[in-house]
């Protein structure tokens, strides 16, 4: 967060000591709706937006309308981590505090979307996010004894709202099914077609479960079912038709 905080210098806010007026006048100075409140120390102490004032008195302190104990973020906290709280709980803007809680500075939900960008514009020298996709994948067995991959979501599988991109969901279903079927048949294997059904916004750093089972198997021709879980719940699914090549 360090990296792509606007610092407390730079940001308007308010104190406890100030009235429901003196947030107009920031707001017509500034032109925003959102401002940290601060203590004589400096520690957040809330938030304060157009919807705490609507109708307010003027002369009613800033103190009594503000939104107490607000959600915030420390320094060292990563932008994935920081973009997946803010979609989730639908925040614009969020203060980044020490450990003792002295505001720092504040970090929009656009300085996250500009630095995710940058970070996916950023040239991958060596590895493809294809090669990326298929180091993370990890087999292992679930509950009903079936095999199961996880795989963890970085920063570079995301798209411009900081989901799971659907490329990145195609590459990883057609991973899935080339590892089950390697593992079984020791062949590699040339996907024909994918036909998604759904996918279900998935957020940064969220670990799937995937899940492959075979629908239809001959000798030269193959066709899977691929869920996608994340916490048990079924996020996303899609059927692979593939042939079984030569060796």
């Amino acid at each position: 967060m360090e990296d792509i905080l606007t610092p407390v210098q730079d940001i308007a806010y308010l104190d406890t000591s100030l009235k429901v007026a003196d947030w107009h006048t920031l707001q017509e100075k500034t032109g925003h709706s959102r401002f940290p409140v601060v203590n004589k120390a400096n520690r957040l102490v809330g938030m304060v937006t157009n919807k705490d004032i609507i109708e307010k008195n003027p002369a009613i302190s800033i103190e009594r309308v503000m939104t107490k104990n607000p959600l915030t973020v420390g320094s060292k906290m990563s932008v994935a981590s920081v973009a997946h709280m803010m979609i989730w709980e639908s925040i614009e803007v969020i203060p980044v505090v020490k450990d003792d809680l002295t505001l720092i500075g504040i970090v929009s939900r656009q300085d996250i979307l500009k630095s995710m960008q940058m970070i996916q514009k950023q040239p991958q020298v060596g590895e493809t996010i294809d090669d990326t996709i298929a180091s993370q994948l990890s087999e292992k067995e679930n509950e009903q004894q079936e095999s199961m991959y996880e795989f963890k979501v970085t920063p570079q599988m995301t798209n411009s709202l900081g989901t799971l991109s659907y490329g990145v969901f195609t590459q990883l279903v057609c991973d899935v099914v080339q590892q089950k079927l390697f593992s079984m048949k020791k062949r590699n294997v040339a996907i024909e077609n994918v036909t998604m059904y759904f996918l279900k916004p998935v957020q940064m750093d969220a670990t799937l479960s995937i899940v492959p089972r075979v629908l239809e198997m001959g000798r030269k021709a193959g066709k899977l079912d691929v869920e996608l879980y994340l916490e048990g719940i079924l996020t996303g699914k899609a059927i692979v038709a593939c042939q079984m090549m030569e060796r």
